[in-house]
């Protein structure tokens, strides 16, 4: 799936909001201030119809109604992340290739500090400051090391983020190509 695929996927779920979506979001904390400093192009969140798999990812157009962020990276989406607003601590992406939400504004600007949310929801809370980590077994996340402060919202993501920061960088096998003589 390109970016044009997911840009019309998620244009269409835009056209899925409506009233009682935004009265949802507004009993969620998700004010209409919140929202306006969310948006990216010209909708902060759409709503579709997705069916989880077990992968982590889902399948767009079945299942149940589900909230969708797009995943920005580079020069376009790479990914939509999708979610219960019953379970906003449980999400699925649509290509896997997305790790982290919100990841161009943070690391385009290589701000020295970084506020971590747990879950989208408290991302839209929050108006779309910060991000989330939307896959912690991406090999992104050393990203975060670059970063000199990190604010979580949580101590249980406090101790997920040491976690990860902490274990070793994998190395691979280094071997030297140089010529051998033959003795």
């Amino acid at each position: 799936m390109n970016s044009d695929d997911l840009e019309r996927e998620f244009a269409a779920a835009v056209d899925n909001v409506r009233q009682p979506h935004l009265d949802r979001m507004a009993a969620l904390g998700v004010n209409s201030d919140a929202l306006a400093r969310c948006v990216h192009h010209d909708h902060p969140f759409g709503v579709m119809d997705a069916e989880p798999r077990r992968d982590g990812t889902y399948e767009a157009g079945a299942g149940t109604p589900h909230i969708v962020l797009p995943v920005y990276e580079g020069e376009g989406m790479v990914d939509l992340v999708a979610w219960r607003s019953d379970n906003p601590a449980r999400w699925w992406l649509r290509t896997g290739l997305g790790w982290m939400l919100n990841a161009n504004d943070i690391f385009n600007g290589w701000h020295c500090e970084l506020t971590l949310h747990s879950t989208p929801l408290d991302w839209l809370q929050a108006g779309g400051n910060g991000g989330v980590v939307l896959d912690w077994s991406s090999p992104d996340i050393r990203w975060l090391r670059s970063v000199a402060a990190i604010d979580c919202d949580s101590a249980h993501l406090a101790a997920m983020v040491r976690r990860e920061l902490s274990r070793p960088a994998r190395m691979p096998v280094i071997r030297t190509m140089e010529a051998r003589c033959a003795a």
